[in-house]
């Protein structure tokens, strides 16, 4: 995913939502601290076409309409090539504790928040994913994440 996508599907999620704000999580969060991760070929979300976001406050009907018009498969994605997942609130008990203290505002886009990379990475960690660690093993050898940081992260 490129970081002018990231921002339009934000923008188009809180346009149709009217959401107080978003929380942005997952690889695509990591644009918000490196906007041109999305940019080259091999980089670990040029590939990526979704973004995890959370609307706060949550409702049920809320998350199907923006999965309806954002999800995976629906005409945003089929015309613009990238989606939504669109994701419970619950989600952030797999967050390090602190998160919310340490967001990345999304440039561009009032009242979006992405991930710090490093609780980003913490959270992956968590959910022992074998895509997970071919990302976090690349973004640690390039420098974009501490993986002593990440520890402390986990605890």
């Amino acid at each position: 995913m490129r970081f002018s996508a990231l921002v339009h599907l934000s923008r188009a999620t809180l346009e149709m939502s009217e959401a107080e704000s978003l929380v942005v999580f997952g690889s695509a969060s990591l644009l918000a601290s490196f906007p041109d991760l999305g940019n080259e070929a091999g980089r670990p979300i040029e590939a990526a076409f979704v973004a995890d976001i959370i609307p706060f406050p949550f409702a049920e009907d809320l998350g199907q309409m923006l999965h309806e018009a954002f999800g995976d498969g629906r005409k945003f994605h089929q015309h613009f090539g990238y989606h939504a997942n669109i994701i419970r609130p619950k989600i952030v008990e797999t967050f390090p504790a602190g998160w919310e203290e340490r967001v990345v505002s999304l440039e561009g886009v009032e009242r979006v928040k992405c991930l710090d990379p490093h609780d980003m990475a913490a959270a992956k960690c968590r959910m022992a994913r074998p895509k997970d660690a071919k990302q976090l093993e690349w973004l640690a050898k390039r420098g974009f994440i501490d993986l002593e940081t990440v520890r402390i992260r986990l605890r």
